[in-house]
């Protein structure tokens, strides 16, 4: 159970608001920067899901499609081409993220980010809602050409891709009141640093990798996103815990 709760140029927009700021590329040797990734932001969810939300499609440079942090697959330079096309004239256009007038506003709904990079810029649209709106045209059409694009490749990489598991996981901890009944509490994993909790903090995350990632995926072998394990720190507090897989740009 889980409780609810060098510088290159860059063009956002979100709603159609577009904005141009700075922002750091790749140092030489750093690790690789994605060339397209469709996020979920928001929504109503339980205490740490957002935190542990993987990006639902990473599309690399080299051809690298990674779904969910779980499956990739890679596709030849001409998808790649296809791909960053199709994304850079969606995105750069903040018209294609304005609402329609009169579409209909959907409660707790997810936002779905797009966020394509090339030619040394970044272009990002936010849509509230794309998919739960889609049958009253909500956005325009590119922006839902673009949606089917994506579902399309993430289908290919979920459905026939192979497993993504380096030795590189994100953690995310989320204290437990003390009142808050559980069922079996374990003890905190031999190997893995214990969380560090800021003052009124009830929730951190942890990146670890090599010995310290192994040592957690032995304790939590196969995580379950509705059911968090709960384990006894050595404060005596109890916390729920899960993992997802890190991307290579994280």
């Amino acid at each position: 159970m889980l409780l609810a709760a060098g510088a290159v140029g860059v063009t956002t927009a979100v709603g159609g608001a577009a904005a141009a700021i700075a922002a750091t590329g790749p140092e030489r040797g750093g690790p690789a920067r994605p060339m397209l990734t469709w996020e979920l932001v928001g929504g109503f969810v339980p205490a740490g899901w957002s935190a542990l939300r993987a990006p639902r499609l990473v599309a690399y440079d080299d051809g690298v499609l990674i779904a969910d942090a779980a499956k990739r697959l890679r596709i030849g330079p001409g998808e790649v081409r296809s791909l960053r096309n199709h994304a850079t004239t969606v995105l750069r256009d903040p018209a294609n993220g304005l609402r329609r007038p009169g579409a209909p506003m959907i409660a707790d709904v997810p936002s779905t980010v797009f966020t394509a990079r090339a030619n040394g810029r970044k272009f990002s649209l936010t849509f509230e809602g794309l998919e739960e709106t889609r049958r009253d045209r909500a956005y325009p059409t590119p922006a839902y050409s673009l949606l089917d694009h994506l579902t399309q490749l993430r289908n290919r990489v979920t459905g026939s891709g192979a497993a993504f598991h380096p030795d590189a996981i994100r953690a995310v901890v989320v204290l437990l009141d003390a009142a808050q009944p559980t069922t079996a509490v374990q003890p905190w994993p031999a190997g893995v640093p214990v969380p560090q909790f800021r003052k009124d903090e009830f929730l951190t995350q942890m990146d670890l990798r090599d010995r310290q990632a192994r040592a957690l995926m032995r304790a939590v072998p196969h995580p379950d996103q509705p059911q968090w394990p709960v384990f006894k720190l050595p404060n005596g507090r109890r916390a729920q815990l899960n993992w997802r897989f890190l991307l290579p740009h994280e």
